[in-house]
């Protein structure tokens, strides 16, 4: 507040994670003029803060258009484009949601040059077809089918999954980034962390039960399960680090190996 007065404070805090970049760090505070800042590493000096978006909870992404670097970060009110080296707006697009929580981070579909971002709260998901220099949004489709809440999504292969829902049912979701079209829904699972390994998924749901999946268009395949790994709610993503899993809920932090 001191050096960024009138900054976007959200329920729980500034939850975007900071985003490493050519030697900045962009972090995301949202309000007037601040809405992105960048500063050295190595002191903290700002080097830029612009923009004057409303904060989310979501954290920015950094993805390449043919050769250029964009960074897409959804905002209280919409998703943007910015140029991560200068932090100079190349489009926004709208996306509400109640309360301004746009949560996941945006995912794009390389070759096709599509994003796709997908919120509960309302939100619900769509289709952003970008230019080849990764400019003039066009928006494909749009639909409330995908409501990913606070958990991870992936985009393989031209196939959004998630778990779509918000405090409900939260079904595993599998859409076509092209057309938003619903492949299958499944319920095998509650709400849960999506994370990619080779040609596998590990899902760690929010109650503590850990899986290997196959995730296709045609539907989801179980490899393996393991029930209450944790004990209480496993709100954040696993980090997989070589065959070492580490997952973690509101009092525990463990190390799987997965060999």
């Amino acid at each position: 507040y001191k050096d960024f007065p009138g900054s976007t404070e959200m329920d729980r805090g500034y939850s975007p994670s900071p985003v490493a970049y050519n030697n900045t760090i962009l972090v995301k505070l949202g309000g007037a003029n601040h809405a992105i800042v960048a500063m050295n590493p190595k002191d903290g000096a700002v080097i830029w803060a612009k923009h004057s978006f409303g904060n989310s909870p979501g954290t920015p992404v950094l993805v390449k258009v043919g050769t250029r670097d964009i960074m897409l970060t959804p905002f209280a009110s919409e998703i943007a484009a910015l140029d991560p080296s200068t932090g100079n707006l190349l489009w926004s697009h709208p996306h509400k949601t109640d309360y301004g929580l746009n949560i996941t981070t945006p995912l794009f579909t390389r070759g096709d040059n599509i994003v796709t971002i997908t919120s509960a709260y309302s939100g619900g998901a769509r289709g952003i077809q970008l230019a080849a220099d990764g400019t003039r949004p066009r928006e494909l489709w749009q639909h409330n089918r995908l409501r990913v809440h606070f958990t991870s999504a992936l985009e393989i292969d031209g196939y959004v999954y998630g778990s779509s829902g918000d405090f409900g049912p939260s079904p595993l979701t599998c859409v076509e980034v092209k057309t938003g079209k619903v492949m299958w829904q499944d319920r095998t699972f509650s709400k849960g962390n999506l994370v990619r390994t080779g040609d596998k998924t590990i899902l760690l749901t929010e109650d503590g039960t850990l899986a290997l999946l196959n995730l296709s268009p045609q539907g989801l395949r179980v490899l393996a399960r393991a029930d209450q790994i944790t004990l209480e709610k496993s709100w954040t993503a696993p980090s997989l680090v070589g065959t070492t899993l580490y997952v973690r809920d509101r009092r525990h932090i463990l190390a799987l190996d997965l060999r």
